[in-house]
């Protein structure tokens, strides 16, 4: 009764991950000191925080909320480590300086502003009407405004729908509209800035130009600050220098594959390997998530029953909704593109590389095909090839810094395909890599794993599986140490469809002991006959729960299918029950 959620569960939450009631590093309390500092000096009006993707700047930007809008009682100073005597004067000053600041963090992206606005609202003393737009900004004036994901405010370029609002602010504030920016609103609105900005991440036309920001820079009133730790991506600042190497520079300046033991990095021969792995990472960590180049048609947003990506024999749709998409109900199904997954932490990223990309074997370079290059707006009214190429190069680093546990990698474009094998630790298709050995060249569990069949099995004990008419031999998975402990088996049915296919051949652990709850099973039952397997074998989601009755508290566990038929119902057992293995993967 202590929580309602799991630790895993908490630590995927948007409110913990944006959370201001977390510890900061040495160089983000760094830079939080001087921030606070630059509000404090009459002579400082633009402060200008340069980081990458996962340096930390949104938390920054809300710790910052959190400092002017809580007194001493909602705070703990403690949460500045060795410099806390250095903050709490400082906080004072500001606290007096700006008694009731009006104060706004503006985000320009309307999918990640609603995340935060969510935010805001379950943190004590911060609103969610404090996370703006840029178009709301340019309505009033503030004290403070933070920009988050600055680089995306735009400027009077392929905006849409939004050219008539636009021009209305500029009238407003009496800005001409063929030269100015919603930068140059955020300036002329608020008697303070503090502009979280990374040139990096700018992916459209409409971006504003990086001169304004270079020029801002430049002003005696401005202070620029910089990030440079990575805290998203375990792979660290080397996996982040891997990536704008891998595509910036061709392939003389690269140093060979990347390696890591905290972070997997995976290049995919097979699409259909590539999904099943991150719907499996879903069900283990949560947030796990596919993301493409913009290199299909947005069919389904019209018709509902359509397929927007067709790779393989693969058809998938693209992000249903616009808004948080991240952490909607049938996310796991679809693919995300970059206006639904900047400024979003994942655990596990599949990153599908479209066909507007490719690799020039000849000049040794990555170059862009426009015309399979679907976001219109993404490249209506560039002229210049290579202003095109930096933006869809952008976008791909960014999409390749969402995964904090690892990132998957799967490639249309042949020649880039061959160019990324050279530099990404490859996992080859599991449909070829894995077959079944001659009696001649086995050597039990050295270099081979049975397969058992459930069918031929079932009327005898599980245990008992040294009958050879019962066994096959398949040659041991890369990634595995050989082990008396793993087996396959086949799995046939549709109740398990949303991570295992009919007809897999799937991996096991034989089951020793420990908590398995929430993990998929293969478990035996004496009284129940699976339908798909015709046995008394069956592999579901196990779940333990306890009951009380009659004063005795009485436990039972439910096995639950991942179908996305709803036709599939839980088997709840209370005794004549195994558990025989615990599922590790899709062969």
């Amino acid at each position: 009764g202590v929580t309602e959620h799991s630790l895993g569960h908490i630590d995927n939450s948007d409110l913990f991950k944006y959370s201001p009631y977390k510890n900061l590093t040495n160089e983000q309390r760094s830079g939080l000191f001087e921030i606070m500092t630059s509000l404090l000096s009459d002579e400082s009006k633009n402060i200008i925080v340069e980081g990458g993707a996962g340096t930390g700047k949104t938390i920054l930007a809300i710790f910052l909320f959190k400092i002017l809008h809580s007194d001493n009682d909602g705070f703990n100073f403690k949460e500045f480590g060795d410099d806390e005597s250095n903050f709490i004067p400082l906080i004072s000053e500001l606290r007096i300086k700006y008694t009731r600041p009006k104060m706004a963090l503006v985000v320009p992206m309307s999918s990640f502003r609603e995340t935060l606005k969510k935010v805001y609202k379950n943190i004590k003393g911060l609103k969610a009407n404090m996370v703006i737009s840029p178009a709301e900004a340019s309505k009033n004036k503030y004290d403070i405004l933070v920009v988050d994901e600055s680089h995306r405010l735009r400027k009077r370029t392929n905006l849409g729908t939004y050219f008539g609002a636009f021009d209305k602010a500029c009238e407003r504030l009496r800005l001409d509209t063929s030269t100015c920016s919603e930068l140059d609103w955020i300036i002329l609105q608020s008697n303070k800035t503090v502009l979280f900005y990374d040139q990096n991440q700018s992916i459209k036309p409409s971006d504003a130009n990086k001169e304004g920001f270079a020029n801002l820079k430049k002003l005696k009133q401005s202070k620029t600050l910089g990030l440079k730790s990575q805290f998203r991506v375990r792979g660290g600042n080397a996996y982040v220098d891997f990536i704008h190497k891998l595509l910036d520079s061709n392939s003389k300046n690269n140093s060979g594959e990347f390696k890591s033991e905290v972070y997997e990095f995976l290049l995919f021969d097979s699409i259909e390997d590539m999904i099943c792995q991150i719907k499996l990472r879903n069900k283990e960590n949560g947030l796990s998530r596919l993301i493409a180049g913009y290199s299909w048609e947005w069919i389904s947003k019209k018709d509902e029953s359509a397929f927007d990506i067709k790779i393989e024999d693969v058809q998938l749709k693209w992000n249903s909704t616009p808004n948080d998409w991240i952490n909607s109900e049938n996310s796991i199904n679809e693919v995300g593109c970059i206006h639904t997954t900047q400024g979003y932490d994942l655990n596990y990223a599949g990153i599908i590389f479209g066909n507007e990309i490719s690799y020039d074997k000849d000049n040794d370079e990555i170059v862009i095909l426009k015309e399979n290059y679907f976001d219109k707006n993404g490249k209506q009214s560039i002229h210049d090839p290579n202003e095109l190429k930096r933006f869809i190069i952008n976008i791909y680093k960014t999409i390749l810094l969402r995964g904090i546990k690892g990132t998957y990698v799967y490639v249309c474009d042949k020649d880039l395909k061959n160019y990324f094998s050279k530099y990404i630790p490859k996992t080859a298709s599991s449909k070829k890599e894995i077959e079944l050995l001659p009696l001649k060249k086995i050597i039990s569990f050295k270099n081979c794993i049975p397969l058992y069949d459930l069918k031929k099995i079932a009327e005898g004990n599980f245990v008992d599986r040294q009958h050879q008419d019962h066994i096959d031999w398949l040659t041991i998975p890369s990634g595995y140490k050989p082990s008396k402990d793993l087996f396959a088996c086949k799995v046939l049915g549709e109740s398990m469809n949303k991570v295992i296919a009919n007809g897999s051949i799937c991996l096991f652990r034989a089951y020793s002991g420990g908590d398995i709850n929430g993990k998929i099973a293969l478990v035996e039952h004496t009284n129940i006959q699976d339908p798909d397997f015709c046995s008394c074998y069956t592999i579901k989601e196990y779940q333990s729960s306890k009951a009380k009755g009659e004063r005795v508290e009485h436990e039972y566990i439910v096995l639950k299918p991942l179908s996305y038929n709803s036709g599939y119902e839980d088997l709840v057992l209370d005794s004549h029950y195994r558990v025989i293995g615990t599922f590790e993967c899709v062969l």
